[in-house]
């Protein structure tokens, strides 16, 4: 597989596009039950915002990081981090 990643013509792996509840406890510094409350509440803001919302235990990261404030570079530090 890792010859696959730099073939050309690979752009690279593909960007996560959510949070986790694993995440936005390391984010937050918050327990679990918090996260996925916190998930829940930014899965509303996206369909109050007429945006796509994810299944239980996911949601946007680009949301996410709005309402808290914190760099997008960040959350995709934490993301990628917890994925190893």
């Amino acid at each position: 597989m890792s010859g696959l990643a730099t073939a050309p013509g690979v752009l690279g792996a593909a960007l996560t596009t959510y949070v986790t509840a694993a995440d936005v406890m390391k984010l937050l510094g918050c327990k679990e039950n918090k996260a996925y409350q916190t998930i829940r509440e930014v899965n509303q803001i996206a369909k109050k915002d007429g945006q796509f919302a994810y299944g239980q235990g996911k949601a946007s990261k680009y949301i996410f990081s709005e309402k808290f404030g914190i760099p997008i570079d960040v959350v995709n530090a934490i993301i990628d981090k917890n994925r190893e």
